[in-house]
């Protein structure tokens, strides 16, 4: 999928949570320690890169979107999803803090991070990329 400059850094960026989504995933199904590093490095990532990330979409992207498309079903689903995100995330975290990661939390962040990152990339992205104008995307840039 070919992106407007102004969308590769959230493309790229969407590389890694689908790499990080893999990471956990395979993680859920390991042994105590390692579900316990990979989840201590996850929680690491989100509040440093992938809350930054949502900022972002939230406040620049997203609303650019709205002015041409208005509110979309796909829209609602991905915010929505980034609250969800949110709340799992922060569940691991009480969990890596008490030394009990669950292997179903891992698993339950992996695999809807996975879909997210997929929704954003097929479904949004090229809507946005269809409906916003090129003069208004450079401006994110």
């Amino acid at each position: 999928m070919k992106r407007h400059p102004a969308l590769v850094p959230l493309s790229r960026e969407h590389h890694q949570e689908l790499s990080s989504a893999r990471g956990l995933r395979r993680a859920a199904t390991a042994a105590d320690d390692e579900r316990a590093t990979a989840a201590r490095a996850y929680v690491d990532r989100f509040f440093s890169a992938t809350v930054d990330h949502f900022r972002v979409e939230e406040d620049l992207l997203f609303p650019l979107y709205v002015r041409y498309a208005g509110k979309t079903e796909v829209l609602g689903r991905i915010l929505r999803e980034h609250m969800e995100l949110h709340g799992l995330v922060r569940a691991l975290r009480a969990e890596v803090a008490a030394g009990q990661v669950e292997a179903a939390t891992l698993e339950a962040i992996g695999s809807l991070l996975e879909e997210h990152v997929r929704l954003e990339e097929r479904e949004l992205f090229e809507e946005i990329q269809r409906v916003v104008p090129a003069a208004e995307l450079e401006r994110l840039g």
